[in-house]
């Protein structure tokens, strides 16, 4: 961690997180005196969930998603934790970096939706087009802009005219100048209710939306497309879109088994929280989801490298998906049924 100065002068500490959204809401409360873990930010803002969207393309392949919708954590965490909150959309560009300074004077510190290919501040090696990458700006400067990222470990500047691209940037998903902060936060927030409305949410929505994009439904919809996948398409195509799921799953900031394992600790500080053993089993199996989720990942950069043996193959990989879309369903199940005997 490093210590910076916003516009006021208040100091600010910056902090390397696992997550772009869930550390920029995390920062935000930090900054208005609330101490949080962000497993807990992640866990209280619903962010774990699964959609596979073939109507929305990126880089001409279907986009999968392991997490709710941008901005949908701070939203939901800053709700649960009795937090007023300011989120402003832009048509304009210039009206858009207009009301960041004017924020910004204020003293406040902003969160931002961006496209991180157009932050400079990244090796080109590491700049794709993806149009959900949050960052923390903390003061105006000559030229530019300090913003604390917390993917990195130290904040950074970025110039005036990288920042206004990177949140006015074209194509799916656009950011819109999405601009986030909160006016108030409780300094005594209700943790164990915000706990119990977050898990409850999150069952519905992995376990209830009717459509097969989304949820269970969505992750064994798209299991079985990847079994067909060499016979409907060709095996060469058939990778690229292999590779485009294990893109979003382990190196987007789409989260994949990373947000299980962020989930698996958010419940066991829950379990430590209400004093619940089956907490901390589900904490333990969601852990193990996890690991079935990056075998299937391993199996399909073997696939698309051509590197593994005669049993990697495309049937192979969507049996793995098949297996955590079960383990998932349960896992829901469960905690849908240990989340109504909790006492806030």
């Amino acid at each position: 961690m490093s210590a910076e100065t916003t516009s006021s002068g208040k100091p600010f500490v910056h902090y390397h997180s696992a997550h772009c959204e869930s550390g920029v809401t995390l920062a935000l409360f930090r900054d208005k005196g609330v101490e949080i873990s962000e497993a807990m930010i992640f866990g209280i803002g619903s962010g774990i969930f699964f959609g596979h969207l073939p109507f929305v393309k990126w880089v001409g392949l279907p986009i999968s998603t392991f997490r709710s919708q941008p901005g949908a954590v701070f939203r939901k965490a800053g709700k649960r934790l009795g937090a007023e909150f300011i989120t402003r959309r832009f048509r304009n560009p210039q009206k858009g970096m207009d009301e960041l300074r004017r924020v910004l004077k204020t003293g406040q510190i902003v969160g931002l939706t961006t496209n991180i290919y157009w932050l400079s501040y990244f090796p080109n090696r590491f700049r794709f087009q993806f149009n959900g990458h949050n960052i923390i700006v903390l003061c105006e400067i000559e030229n530019g802009f300090r913003v604390s990222d917390p993917v990195l470990d130290h904040p950074v500047d970025c110039l005036t005219e990288d920042l206004e691209r990177a949140r006015f940037a074209h194509g799916p998903l656009e950011p819109h100048g999405f601009m986030y902060y909160p006016q108030s936060v409780s300094q005594n927030p209700d943790i164990r209710l915000a706990c119990i409305k977050g898990m409850r949410d999150t069952c519905n929505m992995m376990l209830r939306i009717p459509l097969p994009i989304f949820g269970i439904r969505g992750i064994r919809s798209l299991a079985k497309r990847i079994i067909r996948m060499p016979d409907k398409i060709g095996f060469h195509e058939a990778c690229r879109h292999l590779a485009n799921v294990v893109r979003m799953q382990e190196e987007v900031g789409t989260g994949g088994a990373g947000f299980r394992f962020m989930y698996a600790a958010f419940l066991q500080e829950a379990a430590d929280l209400f004093g619940s053993d089956e907490l901390a089993q589900l904490s333990q199996e969601m852990t193990a989801i996890g690991d079935i989720w990056r075998e299937f990942a391993v199996v399909s950069a073997r696939i698309i490298k051509q590197r593994g043996q005669s049993e990697d193959n495309f049937g192979k990989a969507g049996g793995l998906m098949l297996i955590c879309a079960g383990r998932e369903e349960e896992f829901f199940k469960t905690l849908n049924t240990v989340v109504r005997n909790l006492k806030a």
